[in-house]
């Protein structure tokens, strides 16, 4: 594992990913919850800005969630490229003393 991690041979960013995908969640889950309650307080103060504050938050969360997995998702591609086009790489060399003879 040491030498997979120092040697640069597969890349690490797909698992850190999924890594920070799960921990933005938990921040976005987090920010809903102290919007959401914020808005319950606002309630209790104008009923009309406390309730336009629980759809605000509600298609918020939503909408950064879906954002957060759109990035995430678009970062992975970069890795998974990354891989791909190495295989591509190490398939073509592998071949390439054939093809010279």
């Amino acid at each position: 594992m040491i030498s997979r991690f120092l040697n640069f041979d597969k890349l690490l960013g797909s698992g850190l990913i999924k890594i920070l995908y799960y921990l933005g969640l938990i921040g976005i889950a987090l920010g809903f919850i102290i919007s959401f309650l914020g808005s319950l307080w606002g309630l209790t103060q104008d009923f009309g800005a406390g309730l336009m504050g629980l759809i605000v938050t509600v298609l918020g969360t939503l909408l950064a969630a879906v954002f957060w997995r759109f990035l995430c998702e678009i970062y992975l591609l970069f890795f998974r490229m990354a891989d791909d086009l190495r295989d591509i790489k190490n398939h073509q060399l592998g071949r390439a003393p054939n093809d010279v003879e």
